[in-house]
């Protein structure tokens, strides 16, 4: 289990670096929206690998408030975005 915890976390941490580095660049807000959201996932995919390999009852709570603030977080921007128009 450990050996694919690891990989599960160098994959994760590499997809998390390419999407910095798209948010960074990017030049519109809709961009930038959707690499923030992309961030949240990454992070709650690591809280899920997290739980998977630790069993702990603490992380999985947090992965749920952090998954519901994602979620409300795009909805705002998305509601932002779809008012302030293209």
């Amino acid at each position: 289990m450990n050996v694919i915890a690891w990989i599960s976390a160098v994959m994760l941490g590499l997809a998390a670096l390419l999407t910095t580095v798209h948010v960074i660049r990017s030049r519109t807000l809709p961009d930038r929206a959707i690499g923030v959201a992309m961030l949240v996932a990454l992070i709650l995919n690591a809280l899920a690998v997290s739980i998977a390999v630790t069993q702990d009852d603490l992380v999985a709570a947090l992965l749920l408030i952090i998954g519901l603030l994602g979620f409300l977080g795009s909805v705002t921007i998305a509601r932002y975005i779809e008012r302030r128009g293209p």
